[in-house]
């Protein structure tokens, strides 16, 4: 869908990148009155923990012309195929210039990346969420199974899919994990008051995130199924690769 504006003199900085990255790529669905797509999905734009403050004129223009371009690139890797299509072709889709696109994107392949970066910044606001009294790993399953509800969780596993068979976009995927990694730290490490030994903090970030690609990795592996049911899918294989973790991998199935 394109852009309602072209912000072409605008600037688009890394910590905004960031900052916008929640905002996903959005969906054709229509939306109820309860924040679910007529799907019963919930949308990518809010949290399940509560409505987040609104943002700014110009913010909001920011986080729809990333939307955009994000989806519009999605939109053209569906259609065409990976490395089948142009920056050009995502920015004249998403009704903006190509100056615009490299201000909020290096690639085509970065655009794509969006969903992965919203459901994964989402995973930490969640968890944040998430009563202090709560076992760490209980907390983050609870923090993963909830946000899995939104669309984000489907186009996020079909991307995964997609980067198997693309150097670029899996390079793309790999800093998204890097950030996500860093941000679900940062989380963490807030939650418990900075008190958590170092070695366990990495210990834990890391095995989580390896826990939630493992069941990426599997449903990837499984055949194409409508998206919806295959998100219903990916939910389930990523619960219960964290529970595995929590009960500490002694039940083999």
């Amino acid at each position: 869908m394109p852009a309602t504006s072209d912000p072409s003199d605008s600037t688009t900085s890394d910590a905004d990148s960031s900052a916008a990255a929640t905002s996903g790529t959005g969906t054709s669905d229509t939306v109820t009155s309860g924040g679910a797509t007529s799907s019963g999905r919930a949308t990518s734009g809010a949290t399940t923990s509560g409505a987040a403050t609104a943002p700014g004129r110009r913010e909001q223009n920011k986080l729809d012309t990333r939307r955009a371009i994000a989806g519009s690139a999605l939109d053209l890797a569906r259609t065409h195929g990976l490395g089948k299509f142009t920056v050009d072709q995502v920015a004249a889709e998403a009704g903006v210039s190509r100056r615009t696109f490299f201000n909020y994107f290096h690639s085509a392949e970065e655009a794509l990346t969006t969903s992965t970066d919203a459901f994964l910044e989402l995973a930490a606001a969640e968890f944040m969420a998430r009563p202090t009294a709560e076992p760490l790993l209980d907390a983050m399953i609870a923090a993963l199974a909830a946000i899995s509800k939104t669309d984000n969780l489907g186009v996020c596993g079909e991307l995964f899919r997609m980067a198997e068979g693309s150097p670029e976009l899996m390079r793309s995927q790999l800093h998204s994990w890097e950030r996500a990694e860093a941000r679900i730290r940062q989380v963490v490490d807030e939650r418990t008051g900075g008190n958590l030994d170092p070695l366990y903090l990495l210990a834990f970030v890391g095995a989580v995130l390896s826990c939630v690609k493992a069941a990426m990795q599997v449903w990837a592996a499984s055949a194409n199924e409508s998206l919806n049911d295959s998100a219903d899918d990916l939910e389930e294989q990523i619960v219960d690769a964290l529970t595995m973790l929590r009960d500490g991998f002694n039940n083999p199935i």
